[in-house]
């Protein structure tokens, strides 16, 4: 027997087997450690790194996870129809009607619902036009929302819903923004839609329009947010202070004043306008309705503070003549006169960098903030005058109310001595000269008779009936002037040009000399 502590002698051979196992061992982990190195899994330093971001990320990471899981909660949708079905009960169509004398048949126009007699047809001493838009329930007791170019000018409203007719009153309106607000008086109580946060919303989010496209009531269309931030003056009336959301749900005629939603339900903007073009329409940002809408409710008004300045977006040129990193800030084309911003000192030609504590990267900033004070009430202007920066106090005003501004027609070309520079042609400006063009008779400067379609000129829209009245820190009075300037530029240069245009509005253009 052999017990657990008895000691068994080695052979030599058995040494060898020993001594030949050992190295195979050896040499496995070697060769692992090898191939695992080239599989970078021996790195200490990574993997320390790994569990440092691990732990130091985890809360990150869970809130990431989360912003994922919503995005998908609100991207992934199998049908429109409960959204569809929640919604449409809060949703009204708007029928209008005006009486006027008859002056001949019309049309059926973009911005106006109101529909004329047909071509051909002859038409009574008066007649009733009638119309119809949208609109949209914001409290149980009758409270409607609907675009102002709906109702405008309406002697009758009467709110279609459900089945229902209503006659409705006009509680208040806004032009500037296209928003009005009509009430109905009911005994119960009835659905409304609760708005949402336009702010939130994203290009390429989903959107469901809903509203009576060409009298066909409670229709709904689906898109998605084309783009946000759209500007522009809508055909007939004045530059909306909204900046427009563009969607591809289809918006046509009846659909204004109608709700967009998003896929929780919530008003996110109010159908207003479509373009001639499929696929593109616009709507007002709720944010924007959220903005005025105590003032409708209480006043019938939106009373906005005012500078009294025609101004646009720097362009990257204009950028670096005024030697700034980036084109942010809005410059000034023109002051209008016995206006707060004259009163203060504002000029022509000014860069306003910030507005008290907020930059104005865009005008946008700028016509938002000040729209959104009350008159009587001050700011502070930052001003970039040429290169030096300034601080105005402005006293704001109440704005008046928008007026379409008079055109003149363009003047015929002028004969007589002249001269070409840059592709302009150039005359003297003469008394009758500036009769035509509707500028005071002190005016001085040259008229541009003709521009070439190369020029550089061209490209920054001028057009014939212009006046050159300056060129950076240089009077333009005459010709002289200005071929004393031209002498002394070189390619490459900037230049700021100061004109006036038929009418006798300035505006300043910088351009690169070719």
């Amino acid at each position: 027997m052999l017990s657990l502590s008895s000691e068994v002698p080695l052979t030599m051979n058995t040494k060898k087997q020993i001594l030949l196992t050992a190295l195979m061992v050896f040499g496995a982990l070697v060769f692992g450690m090898i191939i695992a190195g080239g599989l970078n899994l021996t790195e200490p330093t990574r993997a320390e790194e790994a569990v440092r971001s691990a732990v130091a990320g985890e809360e990150d990471s869970r809130s990431a996870q989360a912003r994922r899981v919503e995005r998908h909660a609100r991207t992934s949708i199998e049908s429109f129809a409960d959204l569809a079905e929640a919604v449409l009960p809060a949703v009204v169509t708007v029928e209008v009607a005006r009486i006027e004398e008859s002056s001949g048949p019309g049309f059926f126009f973009r911005r106006n619902p109101f529909q004329r007699q047909p071509q051909g047809e002859p038409e009574p001493d008066e007649q009733r036009l009638q119309g119809a838009g949208s609109g949209f329930l914001i409290s149980a007791d009758g409270w409607i929302v609907t675009n102002n170019h709906v109702i405008d000018e309406a002697d009758d409203i009467t709110v279609r819903l459900d089945g229902r007719e209503y006659e409705a009153e006009v509680r208040g309106r806004d032009q500037e923004t296209d928003l009005a607000l009509i009430k109905i008086d009911v005994d119960e109580d009835l659905p409304f839609l609760p708005l949402g946060d336009s702010d939130k919303l994203r290009v390429g989010d989903w959107i469901m329009a809903i509203g009576s496209p060409l009298s066909f009531e409670a229709s709904v269309t689906v898109g998605v947010v084309s783009a946000k931030g759209r500007s522009f003056g809508i055909e007939g009336g004045p530059t909306s202070f909204a900046n427009y959301i563009q969607t591809d749900a289809a918006i046509n005629r009846g659909n204004s004043g109608g709700p967009l939603v998003n896929t929780a339900g919530e008003v996110v903007g109010i159908a207003t306008a479509m373009a001639w073009a499929e696929n593109i329409g616009f709507a007002v940002p709720v944010d924007v309705l959220e903005g005025v809408l105590p003032q409708l409710r209480d006043e019938g008004r939106v009373r906005r503070g005012y500078l009294g300045v025609q101004i646009r977006d720097l362009e990257h040129i204009e950028a670096r003549y005024y030697e700034l990193d980036e084109p942010h800030g809005a410059f000034v084309d023109e002051v209008r006169r016995e206006t707060p911003a004259e009163k203060a000192g504002v000029e022509s030609g000014d860069v306003i960098l910030r507005v008290d504590d907020h930059d104005v990267v865009a005008t946008r900033d700028l016509i938002d903030y000040v729209a959104a004070l009350a008159p009587g009430e001050r700011v502070e202007l930052e001003v970039l005058r040429d290169t030096e920066r300034i601080t105005l106090d402005v006293l704001l005003e109440e704005r008046p109310p928008q007026v379409a501004e008079s055109g003149s027609s363009r003047p015929a070309p002028a004969r007589g001595e002249g001269m070409d520079w840059l592709g302009l042609e150039l005359r003297p400006l003469t008394a009758n000269l500036r009769e035509r063009s509707g500028l005071d008779r002190s005016q001085r400067g040259v008229f541009v008779s003709d521009v070439s379609a190369r020029s550089i000129f061209a490209e920054r829209g001028f057009q014939p009936g212009v006046v050159i009245t300056g060129i950076d820190d240089a009077e333009i009075r005459d010709l002289d002037d200005l071929q004393a300037v031209a002498a002394d530029l070189e390619t490459g240069d900037l230049i700021r040009v100061e004109a006036v245009i038929p009418g006798g509005r300035r505006f300043f253009s910088v351009i690169e000399v070719p």
